[in-house]
């Protein structure tokens, strides 16, 4: 079974043809000190769907993997989720001939495969953001307002009056999204009081 506790940084989507990419471009983050997560890391018989699902919420950034062959129907709808959530996308072209990105890729950030490098550092500084006083005031405000970080995904007002509380207290412009994406790694590592059972939050995606 995977680390329940662990949390990632980078979610990396690809499809199965370029999983040997995929599986290089992440052990090359690994190494440059991200936790990262594709879909070979995860042993058989787990709930693969919803262990991904959660990566993506609470990862920093979205990695695709794109090679000529395009997009699959899932790596649409992981994309989809992760502009929903305002999350920064990477783009590696496999192949360096490529010139035409499928549309809900065109705000991406391209890198060939061996300027990997600066995707590690990109993601890095995001990680960067938040100091440990700011958690522990971000965890204060959640448990003041009472509402699961699964409801805070669905509910604009309510994440919005946590935003507010949150910047108004640490004098920090933080986004609605950053905060969300941060609260969900505190719950998966038990930092969060549960205030009500928690299911799957999905938020309406675009698909590719």
């Amino acid at each position: 079974m995977t680390n329940d506790n662990k949390t990632y940084d980078l979610f990396v989507s690809h499809s199965p043809n370029d999983a040997p990419s995929a599986s290089a471009l992440a052990e090359a983050c690994r190494a440059g000190g991200l936790e990262t997560m594709t879909v070979q890391d995860l042993p058989s018989g787990v709930e693969v769907e919803d262990i991904l699902w959660h990566a993506l919420a609470e990862s920093r950034a979205l990695l695709v993997v794109l090679s000529p062959s395009g997009l699959t129907p899932m790596m649409g709808i992981e994309i989809g989720a992760a502009q929903a959530w305002n999350k920064p996308i990477f783009v590696v072209l496999t192949d360096p001939s490529m010139v035409q990105l499928p549309a809900s890729l065109a705000h991406g950030k391209v890198y060939p495969p061996e300027r990997i490098g600066d995707i590690i550092a990109s993601v890095g500084r995001i990680g960067q953001q938040l100091s440990e006083e700011d958690r522990s005031r971000l965890t204060e405000i959640y448990r003041e307002i009472g509402v699961s970080v699964d409801r805070l995904a669905q509910d604009a007002k309510q994440l919005q009056s946590l935003v507010k509380r949150f910047n108004a207290r640490t004098g920090k412009p933080f986004s609605g999204e950053r905060l969300l994406s941060e609260l969900f790694r505190l719950r998966k590592q038990g930092r969060l009081k549960q205030t009500r059972s928690q299911g799957r939050s999905r938020p309406r995606s675009r698909t590719a």
